[in-house]
């Protein structure tokens, strides 16, 4: 079991600030998220216990996972 924390424009969007999930890779990870298609997740950032992880990363047990928006600026 994985915790989610949702910031940002991710948050707005699924109404909840955080959920747990029983996944273990991150396309099942892209597909529980409420309130967001698996397309509008893969343009999240995605951090996984404070560190960027490649799309194979394998969730262990207690992973803490934070998705937010991307940084804009202008």
């Amino acid at each position: 079991m994985v915790k989610v924390k949702m910031f940002g424009v991710a948050r707005l969007k699924t109404g909840v600030s955080e959920f747990e999930a029983d996944v273990h890779t991150m396309d099942e990870l892209k597909n529980s998220v409420p309130g967001m298609t698996k397309n509008e997740v893969k343009d999240l950032v995605i951090l996984v216990n404070g560190k960027a992880v490649s799309r194979w990363y394998r969730f262990n047990d207690g992973d803490e996972v934070v998705m937010l928006s991307p940084a804009g600026g202008g």
